[in-house]
Order: structure tokens, then C-alpha cells, then sequence
């Protein structure tokens, strides 16, 4: 979920997941039409020992309390609880996503992954639709709106 909706604190992490968004997306466009699939999973928070292994360093900027200082110490407050996916039961979901064929580019795992991408989708749908007029104020005033793509 964090190459869709990146969170405070997780910004270096998110990255890396949003480089394999862009770079799966353009990798599908090129081998669906000889027929291989590239897809991206999407998981949430799963049981994994990680609440064990996470850790911060240096101290906390107080500037910061509200934003990433908060995302800091739910982190250091983890528990498995907080994790609701089961490796297994994600495992067994993407086996049979392979084995089916069924042409998909994204395959979301878990209730919390679901929820917070919804509601990046949902701003960016807003945002999107706001800044309509502002997108096309920025074209040359003889095009009206086509596009090599």
C-alpha cells in the first residue's frame, strides 16, 4: 500500500515503492501485447515480525510532533495486533491471481491496504476533477486538447 499512499515518516521507504508503481506500469504496456503479464501487489500491514525489527534513531524534532512524530510513535507502540494480513492466506491469493489468467495490473492485500488506497483514490479524484481548468489553462490557445497520447 505505501507505493500508493505513503505516510509521514515513511517517505524514504514509500519511494522506493512508488519507483516499482511507475516502473511495473510501463513494464505491463510493453509485454501485454506478447502476451506475458506483470501485475503489482499491493499488501497492508501483515504479521511478519517486523514490529519487532522496526526502529528509529535520533531524537525527535518537536516541530514534528503532530506529523511524523506521531507516525514515530504509533511505530514504537506496535503490536501484531495492529497487523491484520496473514502471509499465508496473501501467499494462497496470489497463486491463484497467476494461475487464473485473468488480466489484472493490481491486486490489493489486506482490509487496511483497501481502505487507505480508497482514500488516496478518493483524493485524487477530487483533486483531479478541482483542477480541470487549471490543466487546460496551461495549453497553448490554438489546441484544444489533443494530445500525442
Amino acid at each position: 500500500m505505501d507505493g500508493m499512499a505513503s505516510l509521514p515518516a515513511n517517505g524514504y521507504y514509500s519511494s522506493s515503492k512508488f519507483a516499482l508503481e511507475g516502473l511495473t506500469e510501463a513494464l505491463w504496456q510493453e509485454i501485454e501485447p506478447l502476451g506475458l503479464r506483470a501485475f503489482l501487489v499491493e499488501p497492508g500491514s501483515f504479521r511478519t515480525g517486523i514490529e519487532q525489527r522496526t526502529k528509529f534513531s535520533g531524537t525527535p524534532i518537536d516541530a514534528y510532533a503532530s506529523t511524523s512524530g506521531a507516525f514515530r510513535a504509533m511505530m514504537n507502540a506496535l503490536s501484531p495486533d495492529l497487523f491484520p494480513g496473514d502471509s499465508t492466506r496473501a501467499a494462497e491469493v496470489i497463486y491463484q491471481v497467476v494461475k487464473s489468467g485473468r488480466l489484472r495490473h493490481w491486486v490489493i492485500l489486506g482490509s487496511d491496504a483497501h481502505r487507505r488506497i480508497g482514500m488516496k483514490l478518493d483524493m485524487l479524484r477530487a483533486e483531479y476533477e478541482e483542477g480541470k481548468d487549471i490543466a487546460f489553462s496551461t495549453n497553448y490557445p490554438d489546441n484544444s486538447g489533443r494530445a500525442v497520447l
